[in-house]
């Protein structure tokens, strides 16, 4: 490639070449649904300009670019498509399970701070993808759609991502038959539960665990909690998969006390689908009773993104969960825009720190005292706090520095079936 068609600031690939690009690609036969198109803006990044400098934004366009170029397996290219744009064109036969992948974990990869001269930014961006289809045939008209459909993404808030309605796309059909077989699968055990233990400093073992949905499907193998999590909302399964969750959790209490494991709680993920049911509260009072989970260390696990967005629904809502004595705590804290000012008036019991706040602390000063302020928040709320995905040894000896810490990751146990997990913290 000569130098017009590389960027000189991020030296990726531009607009013009990129298109070049994609249109080779379009030549080659049974193209269709195999080629995508990720686009991707970044929120405003001159607004950091006035306050540390006049080239912020360029200088963390280029460390954006690089960091995500890292992430891309070897079928895919990554362009500079605007001031503050990228784009990712990728081929797979699995092309929209794929890239919708990728979009997830650029989207966790945003999570993070990008440090420029000691001071950490915090950045979002809106992602859309689109496929080659028989509706969408040429170079132009990929780009722009793909821009279109990032339009649509940027219309529900910062870090969403959006798919173009595809005509006679395979991923659809596939969709179409997961959701068919969602019911089935959660009456026959296809969908299962993993436990990850929750391992506390101060007692020295595991005091709890979160419990998590697997699906093995005999067709397709393992499917992504995201995807079959999703479709049940849409599908209206998430109700029953709920139901089915709650009654496992009464098995597993049940278990752990034949193994003489005692004071131990469990966690399960609450879909806003299922919490803002009218008949939900109802049926949880109705299994707490014809369950035994009354009285147990039962503990909701609720998005803070979803508490940001419902705040002042949710709070009534979840002070008749917590009369039923069912622990209520924030998943993934400090990922959404949950106000302190929310978080004082809502009934919370614990705080589930993201793991974006741990990596790397040991090497960054900055990100440790931001983790200790958010642990000294949670302190002088009387909130407990549990910090998820901790991997390292090096993370988790600055973590010991604080009392009461609950540590959540694969340092201490990866999720694991019931039978292995009970062996593990007896």
């Amino acid at each position: 490639m000569n130098t017009a068609q590389i960027d000189p600031l991020t030296k990726l690939i531009n607009k013009a070449c990129l298109l070049d690009l994609i249109s080779t690609k379009l030549e080659y036969p049974n193209v269709m649904n195999k080629l995508a198109l990720i686009y991707i803006q970044f929120d405003e990044l001159h607004r950091f300009n006035d306050v540390f400098g006049y080239d912020i934004d360029d200088r963390l366009l280029a460390q954006l670019s690089s960091k995500i170029e890292d992430i891309l397996e070897i079928d895919m290219l990554l362009a500079r498509v605007g001031n503050q744009e990228l784009a990712i064109l990728m081929s797979s036969d699995m092309v929209k399970d794929k890239s919708y992948q990728l979009s997830e974990k650029i989207i966790h990869l945003l999570r993070e701070p990008f440090c420029i001269d000691d001071n950490m930014f915090y950045i979002s961006a809106s992602i859309g993808i689109s496929i080659i289809s028989s509706n969408i045939s040429d170079a132009y008209k990929l780009l722009k759609t793909a821009e279109n459909t990032m339009r649509k993404a940027q219309k529900s808030g910062s870090n969403n991502i959006a798919f173009t309605k595809l005509v006679n796309d395979d991923s659809i059909k596939k969709e179409i038959e997961l959701m068919r077989d969602l019911p089935s699968a959660i009456d026959n055990g296809e969908i299962y539960f993993v436990y990850q233990g929750q391992y506390s400093h101060d007692k020295g073992g595991f005091t709890g665990a979160e419990m998590l949905a697997r699906w093995e499907h005999p067709k397709y193998g393992y499917i992504s909690p995201f995807i079959f999590i999703t479709l049940a909302e849409k599908s209206g399964m998430i109700a029953p998969l709920t139901i089915k969750l709650l009654i496992e959790a009464s098995k597993m209490f049940e278990k752990l006390d034949s193994n003489g494991i005692d004071d131990f709680s469990l966690s399960v993920n609450i879909s806003p689908v299922v919490l803002m049911e009218k008949s939900f509260y109802d049926t949880v009072e109705f299994l707490l009773d014809s369950y035994g989970l009354r009285g147990r260390n039962l503990t909701f696990e609720i998005m803070e993104d979803t508490l940001s967005e419902n705040i002042d629904n949710f709070a009534t809502l979840l002070q008749k969960f917590k009369d039923l004595g069912i622990n209520i705590a924030i998943d993934d804290y400090g990922t959404g825009h949950t106000s302190l000012s929310y978080l004082i008036n809502l009934p919370i019991d614990y705080i589930k720190i993201d793991r974006s706040f741990v990596t790397n602390i040991d090497k960054e000063t900055k990100k440790f005292l931001l983790l200790k302020s958010i642990i000294d928040m949670a302190n002088t709320l009387d909130m407990r706090v549990i910090i998820e995905g901790v991997e390292e040894y090096s993370e988790d000896d600055l973590i010991k520095m604080f009392k009461d810490m609950t540590i959540q990751g694969y340092l201490y146990c990866k999720p694991i079936k019931a039978e292995e997990f009970i062996t593990k913290v007896k």
